[in-house]
């Protein structure tokens, strides 16, 4: 049996848990094939001295990051992970980045100003306008946001680079029940789909890490409006499992269609059968269709994964049965799955929404298709609960935060069982999305069990552009694959999104208390380096 080790600096997991993980690049006599973890950047990157750690039983050449950052090994030659170290994992900010850093966790914590936030963004805009709002949310901007221009981005791009951190970006392109436009809503969509194509060519020119893909986020609520994706998800929830299928089926069907006629394409407005749509929201549906085409066939053409975002529960099924049509569409056997779903784990039925639709990957194309998920705990659940008690319908969201991170510990095992028993084949892959210490223990520990590959690409880490540093920059110090999703925009296309930031803090903040603390601890060390050296 191959002996994975996690190799860290300063690595340790409660529980007992000891692994090791690679870095640099797998002996091809370990696991048949070599992987180039770090290619020669496109622009200079400051130098970065690894550090040697333990080789395990695999033949793995193993290397560290950062610069010389304090390791503790245990007596059978494994290192224990950390998180709670803050010298080295915030040498890479700025005394200023670590101030405002601190003041944005705090502030997040004030529950009127959480609540109200797009309220008050709102006001700002129409008070202040665009220019002189961005000047007083700056502080929020910058932690969250990359910029809204690919220079700005690929600087972005390179800073996470250095500590071997790859870029997953997220256009801010969403809407809501309800909600106006200020331009038609076709023009709305060819501007959106504009968008988020150039992104996914983005992602690709400032991709400067090798071995696996970047990443491109998207929200199908950009491409067809949450009322049209509501009045689809409740006909599709009408269906029992085998009319599910068909129904995926026959969009897939109608998305190949599209795609191959372009301009010329005039499909019959029943042609969505089993889904029994009215002629206005059939006809909108099937114009998506092309739209969703134009954005698969992107990311095959620049080799880089779609990971399609969970919204709200009442537009989550439609969002299901379009993103399972392009894996049918996309998601061929000859590579690895390119579009992924997203699956949150606060919700009281998230384990058997996973299942279903991995089950459903069984039926689709005689078990071909291959299926990518992105595990969250989710940034709506304030907007769920009001809405569900407005409503008088149960509350979709797990009761505790307990029950919520069982909830997403089990979607993360039937993923990591899903990739074992396919292992070698990349025909399932995960990223596991979390701010949570004890979850990302939790997936380390169960990736150890398993023997899972940790460069494979079959299971990476992700976690949010200006959170968890103490989180992210040891694990990919210890060589697992790690992603920052990192927004991009101005700031009226990210006002919501910094609402949700602020929201999510508020609701992790269990886990931020510990960053807070680790930022704190950083800026008096330095303020005390400073004095000492006066």
């Amino acid at each position: 049996m191959i002996m994975v080790c996690i190799s860290a600096s300063r690595v340790r997991y409660t529980r007992g848990v000891h692994t090791c993980f690679i870095r640099g690049f797998l002996s091809r006599h370990a696991f048949g094939q070599s992987v180039t973890l770090l290619s020669k950047p496109r622009h200079a990157l400051a130098p970065i001295t690894p550090i040697p750690t333990c080789l395990g039983n695999a033949g793995v050449s193993v290397s560290a990051h950062p610069e010389n950052a304090s390791t503790h090994q245990k007596g059978d030659g494994c290192m224990e992970l950390d998180f709670s170290g803050s010298n080295w994992v915030f040498r890479h900010k700025t005394t200023r980045e670590l101030i405002r850093g601190l003041m944005v966790l705090n502030i997040c914590s004030i529950d009127p100003l959480v609540n109200h936030s797009y309220k008050l963004l709102t006001l700002g805009k129409r008070l202040v306008g665009p220019w002189m709002l961005r000047r007083l949310v700056a502080p929020f901007y910058n932690q969250f946001v990359a910029g809204d221009t690919e220079e700005e981005m690929g600087r972005i791009s390179q800073r996470l680079a250095q500590s071997n951190i790859r870029l997953m970006v997220a256009p801010m392109l969403e809407t809501d029940l309800e909600e106006d436009h200020d331009v038609h809503k076709e023009e709305l969509y060819a501007r959106n789909l504009k968008k988020t194509v150039s992104l996914i060519e983005l992602s690709r020119r400032q991709s400067v890490l090798e071995g696996v893909r970047p990443i491109c986020q998207t929200k199908h609520t950009a491409h067809l409006t949450a009322d049209i994706l509501t009045c689809v998800s409740s006909e599709y929830l009408t269906l029992d499992f085998p009319g599910r299928v068909a129904a995926v089926e026959a969009v897939a069907e109608l998305m190949a269609e599209a795609g191959a006629a372009g301009d010329e394409w005039q499909p019959s407005l029943t042609s969505l059968h089993p889904l029994n749509l009215n002629p206005s929201v059939a006809r909108e549906v099937l114009q998506c269709l092309q739209r969703l085409h134009q954005l698969g066939s992107a990311c095959v053409r620049e080799d880089v994964v779609l990971a399609v975002d969970a919204e709200f529960t009442y537009t989550n099924p439609a969002i299901s049965l379009l993103t399972l049509a392009m894996m049918k569409v996309f998601n061929t056997p000859a590579a690895p799955p390119i579009i992924w779903n997203t699956y949150q784990g606060y919700l009281k039925a998230g384990v058997e929404i996973l299942k279903e639709d991995l089950r459903m990957m069984e039926s689709l194309g005689d078990g071909t298709v291959r299926f990518g998920a992105k595990i969250v705990r989710g940034a709506y659940l304030e907007h769920e609960r009001a809405r569900a008690a407005e409503l008088g319908y149960p509350d979709p969201v797990n009761d505790t935060y307990e029950d919520t991170g069982r909830s997403y510990d089990r979607m993360v095992e039937v993923m990591l069982d899903e990739v074992s028993s396919r292992r070698g084949q990349h025909s399932r892959q995960v990223i596991v999305s979390s701010h949570n210490e004890a979850s990302i223990t939790h997936a380390a520990s169960v990736m150890t069990r398993l023997a899972l590959n940790p460069v494979s690409g079959d299971v990476v880490f992700g976690q949010v552009y200006g959170m968890a540093e103490n989180i992210s920059i040891p694990l990919a110090a210890s060589g697992l694959l790690v992603y920052k999703s990192v927004p991009m925009g101005n700031v009226n296309e990210v006002m919501p999104y910094l609402s949700r930031r602020a929201a999510e803090n508020r609701a992790v903040l269990k886990g931020a208390r510990r960053e807070k603390q680790l930022l704190k601890e950083e800026l008096l060390r330095r303020l005390f380096t400073l004095r000492s050296q006066q």
